[in-house]
């Protein structure tokens, strides 16, 4: 799922430190300063803030055979990459997993989840595919920032270094869940750390000095980024060292976001383009879609699951405020959801989202926030809207869902409550 500072990170040209506020809070506030590692808030928030900005984004397959669709470009491999992993290298996954099929549901409730020690604000980042285990952080009363990792609705804390900034990102259904934390003792200190927690011990990734662990599959793999390297890279279980995943000669920062259950892994590069590598060891950039009569400038993907991969296109044209390439002056930015099909390679635009999908699941159905500004589900046959804690105006922060399941029964995230604090949150569909 995307983080708030993906989509602004044009608007920063402070340090790279950890947020010294809730950053959606700080959006709402107008603040312009955005932490590179803030919280994983879903591209709601975050496209919202780049559309009242006016500015640009920066720069900008279950079951799949070893042939892959033609995207933009040909495929590269790793004897064409830069000097990097070579192919082939292997990325473990489950080769074939495809999941049960499921009916959509209809209609969702709300249940508030508690927070270890009764910590007064928590979220939910991220989920394995049950809906069992959840991850985020909490707020403790004392401040600062605690991960925690819920199962079947029991919340415990889980104890990674550092005390500046923290926040676990993803789980598998073993319940081993990956985050990053600043682990130095100020905010001078060199950036975030990635961990992995796994049988209720905390262990730092090998390889990594300074940067950040995004996802994991349930075969353990694990996805993030190198920032020592600028590079995107995946650790083949949690005590492996990383391998740095190849990409075209000319690449100046690599982003690995999110890893399919087979292995197939999605990210960025240099902040604009869409990309993919296979558990094959072949890796090609994704294809940009059209919008507004043209084709996008420059695009990000987030997440994937069963081949379905979701992220953001924009038309590039806001950030210098010069003409667009239909003459017009630019007033803003154009921004949209987008959904690819790993397995085809098509790729379409959402007619539903107003933002980009916080996730999506096996089936290809979509979180995140309508064009009216609600939280929703969106799938093959209709949309749910979601249920928040207490009545607020429609404006795609007060309620955020950040994960959801295979089936679409459970959905998670956060939701204001009355007094407007965050509040870690699921949803029970049916």
């Amino acid at each position: 799922m995307p983080s708030e500072s993906d989509l602004l990170k044009s608007l920063d040209d402070e340090p790279r430190t950890p947020s010294t506020i809730d950053v959606r809070r700080a959006i709402t506030a107008g603040r312009r300063r955005v932490a590179r590692r803030g919280l994983r808030y879903a591209g709601a928030a975050a496209a919202t803030a780049v559309a009242v900005a006016g500015a640009s984004v920066a720069g900008g397959l279950i079951g799949h055979a070893p042939q892959h669709p033609a995207a933009t470009g040909a495929a590269h491999t790793g004897s064409t990459a830069s000097a990097r992993a070579k192919a082939p290298y292997t990325i473990p996954g489950t080769a074939g997993w495809t999941a049960p099929p499921a009916t959509a549901p209809t209609s969702c409730t709300l249940s508030k989840l508690t927070a270890p020690s009764n910590a007064p604000m928590a979220l939910i980042a991220g989920a394995d595919g049950t809906g069992r285990y959840l991850v985020g952080r909490s707020y403790p009363k004392a401040g600062g920032y605690q991960a925690v990792l819920w199962q079947d609705g029991t919340g415990r804390n889980v104890m990674v270094p550092g005390d500046l900034e923290e926040q676990l990102t993803d789980v598998n259904s073993a319940g081993t869940a990956v985050g990053w934390s600043y682990a130095g003792t100020t905010q001078a200190d060199t950036g975030p750390v990635p961990y992995v927690d796994r049988n209720d011990k905390v262990l730092q990734l090998a390889g990594v000095r300074r940067g950040s662990a995004y996802a994991i599959n349930d075969a353990g793999a694990i996805v993030g980024t190198d920032d020592d390297h600028h590079a995107a890279v995946v650790w083949p279980s949690a005590t492996a060292k990383p391998i740095l995943l190849p990409v075209p000669a000319g690449t100046k920062e690599a982003v690995a976001r999110d890893i399919d259950e087979d292995g197939t892994t999605v990210g960025n590069l240099d902040n604009a383009l869409p990309y993919v590598w296979f558990p094959d060891g072949t890796h090609r950039r994704l294809p940009l879609p059209s919008f507004d009569g043209r084709p996008a400038a420059t695009a990000q993907v987030f997440s994937v699951r069963n081949g379905w991969a979701t992220g953001v296109a924009t038309n590039g044209v806001a950030r210098s405020g010069a003409k667009d390439p239909a003459g017009a002056k630019a007033t803003g930015i154009g921004a949209v959801p987008v959904r690819w099909n790993l397995r085809t390679g098509d790729v379409s635009v959402s007619g539903v989202l107003r933002f980009p999908a916080s996730a999506v699941n096996a089936q290809g159905w979509q979180i995140g926030t309508d064009k009216q500004g609600r939280a929703v589900l969106v799938t093959g046959t209709g949309t749910v809207v979601l249920p928040e804690l207490a009545n607020h105006e429609a404006d795609g922060m007060s309620t955020i869902p950040n994960a959801v399941s295979d089936d679409g029964r459970t959905i998670a995230g956060q939701s204001d409550d009355a007094t407007g604090t965050i509040q870690a949150v699921v949803w029970h569909c049916r």
